[in-house]
């Protein structure tokens, strides 16, 4: 998932730059990159540091043009899109969900994975230990994305039929490889794992040994968005012609090859109307 990040982020930077260009003008690019549970903040964003770099040089403008961090929890993420209101952020549907209001979000496009669609989440455990979701109930569970919104996943990906603060004891966890040799041990009763995550497994001798007690349904996906400013609005359009094409050149192909992307996606806002209605409980 970092590594979708560095290439999402770098090809923003080319984005916002060539617009600068293109009118004499050059625009600032506020980007929040929110990846609750994701790699440690340090490490990520000397990649971050180096993309910015080198992009800045390629293109000839400024790197004090680019405003770039990343986030691995909400509330600092918050903290800096309450400060910076004019951002593009890269993040989850679950974060979409639960801040569309408050920060006035709009979908910009979604990331397509070289790996499929990353659109449901599976609940893991142990061949022969539980048979149910049922079952599992009272039980500690572990991954990934147990740092995303606790709203969004009673609703969204478990469809109102647990509590996931009361059913459940908690371990969340940035490593969910980790996450599954526990569970294969006896230490963990359970692992959520997204689509890619439980894809993943498929290639390992162990796999066999896991089933899945709950299956989410298929989920819209979102991956760019905007806060909703006249800043964001001007670049809007611009960056998301450029995005769209970056996947058709074969430069551009080639990239997103290296970083597991097949490239972004048209988002039509509508296809999020249904999921909506169901957070809000309408």
């Amino acid at each position: 998932m970092s590594r979708i990040l560095f290439i999402s982020l770098s090809f923003l930077i080319i984005s916002s730059c060539a617009i600068a260009q293109e009118e004499a003008v050059e625009e600032e690019l506020t980007m929040a990159i929110v990846s609750p549970g994701g790699p440690s903040p340090k490490k990520v964003e000397k990649y971050i540091g180096q993309f910015v770099g080198i992009i800045a040089e390629m293109v000839g403008v400024r790197e004090d043009s680019v405003t770039a961090r990343y986030f691995t929890k909400s509330k600092p993420a918050l903290d800096f899109l309450n400060k910076n209101r004019g951002a593009f952020i890269i993040g989850s549907l679950g974060f979409y969900l639960s801040r569309r209001e408050a920060l006035d979000l709009i979908p910009v496009a979604r990331v397509e994975l070289a790996a499929g669609r990353a659109s449901r989440y599976y609940l893991a455990v142990k061949k022969g230990t539980f048979g149910t979701l049922d079952e599992l109930k009272g039980k500690t569970i572990s991954g990934s994305p147990l740092y995303e919104d606790p709203r969004f996943l009673n609703r969204i990906v478990f469809n109102n039929r647990v509590d996931i603060d009361s059913d459940f004891i908690l371990k969340p966890t940035a490593r969910p490889l980790s996450a599954i040799r526990k569970l294969l041990k006896g230490e963990l009763d359970g692992v959520l794992l997204d689509e890619v995550q439980y894809k993943s497994l498929k290639s390992l001798p162990y796999f066999e040994d896991i089933a899945v007690v709950y299956e989410s349904a298929v989920l819209p996906e979102v991956g760019l968005m905007m806060v909703n400013t006249p800043a964001t609005r001007r670049l809007k359009e611009p960056l998301l012609e450029v995005l769209l094409a970056m996947g058709e050149s074969e430069e551009g192909a080639e990239a997103f090859q290296a970083f597991g992307l097949v490239g972004f996606k048209p988002i039509e806002p509508n296809s999020l109307n249904k999921v909506i209605m169901q957070y809000d409980g309408k």
